[in-house]
């Protein structure tokens, strides 16, 4: 109770200061490699300025992963690395439409210097319902993320959930469901934090919902804290 009074209190703080101070983030050249899945001619285009001929004809196939979404970044010296995840669409029948894909791909100075597939998610990661994946997307900024969480909570929750948005490129880890509530365990790191929160800390939560809306949640703290007497 204590740490949740504490959240609460906190999460106006909190927020601007995540907002100021957003950490590695996701850089503007993997936006745009994002964002090019449209076409064939505009992704290629793309990948000629990012990538060496070798990963590009690599990550060519990723161009049936339609509309995808960075779900956790790692900064690893001078590399950064995203997971991301995406529905394909319009494929054979080696890759199936209707599956979420996910994939690893590392930048440094610009230029994609790794990819690396993952394949097809188990089913029990695909039960993420779209409401919940449209609030893991929206801690770019507090504008979105509270305008987010107004369709899918009441006020309480909204007061509390807005200290999520120091944590930056949350992913599920865990779903479970047990008859109308689905329950998601969360990950992700908390940046541009105060003393009381620090920084780079992977920290936890869960979430449950119920009839597409947020009905708790509940901070489990520090990942490397939990379980601990």
């Amino acid at each position: 109770m204590k740490q949740i009074v504490l959240m609460v209190v906190m999460s106006a703080l909190l927020v601007g200061l995540a907002w100021a101070n957003p950490g590695p983030g996701v850089i503007p050249e993997m936006q745009e490699c994002m964002q090019s899945h449209g076409s064939q001619e505009q992704y290629t285009a793309v990948l000629k300025k990012y990538c060496d001929p070798s990963i590009m004809r690599q990550a060519m196939g990723l161009l049936v992963i339609k509309k995808p979404y960075v779900i956790k970044t790692e900064q690893k010296g001078p590399m950064v690395c995203y997971t991301v995840e995406g529905i394909v669409v319009e494929t054979s029948s080696e890759l199936p439409a209707d599956t979420t894909q996910t994939y690893n791909v590392c930048w440094e100075s610009g230029r994609i210097v790794s990819l690396e597939f993952y394949g097809a998610k188990p089913h029990v990661y695909q039960e993420i319902i779209p409401q919940m994946r449209e609030c893991l997307r929206a801690h770019g900024s507090p504008a979105e993320y509270e305008a987010v969480l107004k369709k899918y909570c009441d006020p309480g929750i909204i007061h509390q959930a807005m200290g999520l948005l120091v944590i930056k490129d949350p992913y599920v880890v865990k779903t479970e469901k047990r008859g109308p509530v689905i329950t998601y365990t969360v990950e992700g790191r908390t940046v541009g934090t105060s003393s009381e929160i620090p920084s780079d800390v992977l920290q936890v939560y869960q979430v449950r919902w119920k009839n597409a809306r947020m009905v708790s949640l509940e901070f489990l703290g520090p990942k490397k804290a939990m379980g601990k007497p």
